[in-house]
């Protein structure tokens, strides 16, 4: 389950804390992406090159699931919300939702309720994808929580009262269906800032990161030793041959039948070699 690790007992203290988060949040980001730049570096070029290719996968797979979130707090999300607890969603009832995720009974949602309604929807979100940390789902359910207080908050105390979620309820915003930015889509920082970023780290947080990479390097080059022994394919090949050819051998991998991976390869060596490929560098 994704926990929170903020605490407050007012508004005041709930903005604080966002803020305090999304810069925390920021430093861990340019520390994972510096930690990943050090592990790519420290693998040989074989390696490196399947790495790369993972990569571009995965943020392929982030980008398809993030097309199927639903805008937090409107009536289709809380509605998945109601049908995943059991309930038919056409009987969906906005005041019954609400007591139902209103814990403590004091008819105003706090930032720990709001929050645990998005949870099990980050989670599926997350399923599935490598390279998950817990601060990046906490960062989407915070993020979806402070969405929710912005649209329904109507006294700006930092929760939602009964009265303002039904009065939201009963809005043209509740039925929209606009297309929910994760924290996938948002770049947080671009390349000047992260070498900027780089720069001011002390040797000691360099050191820390540098170790961290070996780590990492270590984790990501048994992982492709895996696939090379479950696909029984020369990954070799990847030093010689064009772009191509190097993304069949990246879907042959998932191939457990040996000679349906040959047949991709044999194929693509084919399309390559009439469309005059150069082989990759």
């Amino acid at each position: 389950a994704v926990v929170s690790t903020q605490s407050t007992s007012s508004g005041i203290n709930a903005e604080y804390g966002d803020d305090q988060r999304k810069k925390e949040f920021k430093k861990f980001e340019m520390e994972k992406e510096l930690r990943h730049r050090m592990a790519l570096r420290a693998m040989n070029e074989y390696d490196r090159k399947v790495q790369e290719a993972l990569d571009e996968e995965s943020k392929t797979k982030k980008k398809e699931k993030a097309q199927n979130m639903k805008h937090p707090g409107n009536k289709e999300q809380l509605q998945d919300v109601w049908e995943s607890e059991g309930f038919d969603r056409e009987t969906f009832d906005p005041k019954t939702f609400f007591r139902m995720h209103d814990m403590n009974g004091d008819d105003e949602w706090d930032l720990f309720e709001m929050e645990a309604i998005f949870e099990k929807e980050v989670e599926d979100l997350f399923e599935g994808l490598p390279d998950v940390e817990e601060d990046e789902k906490y960062e989407e359910v915070a993020r979806m929580r402070e969405h929710v207080v912005e649209h329904m908050d109507t006294s700006g105390d930092g929760f939602i009262q009964l009265s303002e979620f039904l009065e939201y309820s009963k809005g043209k915003d509740f039925d929209h269906n606009d297309p929910w930015e994760t924290v996938f889509d948002d770049q947080l920082f671009d390349e000047a800032e992260l070498t900027d970023f780089e720069q001011k780290l002390d040797a000691g947080e360099t050191k820390d990161l540098e170790n961290l990479a070996k780590l990492e390097a270590a984790k990501r080059e048994e992982k492709i030793k895996k696939y090379e022994e479950e696909s029984k394919i020369n990954m070799e090949m990847l030093k010689e041959h064009s772009e191509k050819l190097k993304e069949a051998i990246m879907a042959a991998n998932k191939f457990k039948d040996l000679e349906a991976a040959k047949k991709i390869i044999a194929d693509a060596a084919k399309e390559g070699g009439a469309s005059g490929d150069k082989p990759a560098t």
